[in-house]
């Protein structure tokens, strides 16, 4: 009958096909089990082998022992995915442990760096005057213009632009190391 099944199946007979698959199904899923792998992954392979035998029949006319074809193609199949899953748990592996790695180191240096800038800046605010300090934490902290700074302060809005720029200078002439942070804020003045 299988042998009858095969050639029907090679002729273009669907019900043919089904009865191949219903068949060997069985015979297939307990040789995958048998060397080693798991239902699902047994199942998937299964369907593989049936489908590339499906798409590919035509080529497929020198075949005469189908249960030898099958096993066959269905212990390569198997052994394809687990390379592929072996290939892929690896790749990931290594790649979760290097990026962890990286991001966290990343994250340390530009924490650190932020907190260096953060305490220049610090030490560079504590030579202005009180009045200076306001303008520079009006404009750069709170995003006020020089319109509404000098409404603040009762100023002119010039006379915020100028003493901003006077705090920046004076910033800059007592940082002890050149601070990038403090230079771009300058180039926008």
């Amino acid at each position: 009958m299988d042998v009858n099944s095969w050639k029907e199946f090679l002729q273009g007979d669907e019900k043919a096909f089904s009865s191949l698959y219903r068949s060997y199904f069985n015979e297939l899923f307990a040789y995958g089990l048998k060397i080693g792998f798991d239902e699902e992954v047994c199942k998937d392979a299964i369907q593989d082998v049936f489908y590339k035998i499906y798409i590919s029949r035509n080529q497929l006319t020198h075949i005469r022992n189908i249960e030898s074809y099958l096993l066959h193609c269905l212990k390569n199949r198997l052994f394809d995915i687990h390379n592929v899953e072996t290939q892929i748990n690896y790749i990931n592996y290594n790649d979760i442990i290097l990026e962890s790695e990286n991001s966290v180191v990343e994250r340390i240096i530009e924490k650190e760096t932020e907190l260096q800038w953060k305490d220049e800046i610090k030490r560079s605010l504590r030579v202005l005057p009180p009045k200076q300090r306001k303008i520079i934490y009006y404009h750069y902290q709170l995003n006020l213009s020089f319109n509404e700074i000098a409404a603040l302060l009762d100023m002119n809005p010039e006379a915020v632009k100028k003493s901003t720029y006077r705090a920046l200078q004076k910033m800059r002439e007592n940082q002890q190391l050149k601070n990038p942070f403090l230079t771009f804020l300058l180039a926008f003045l």
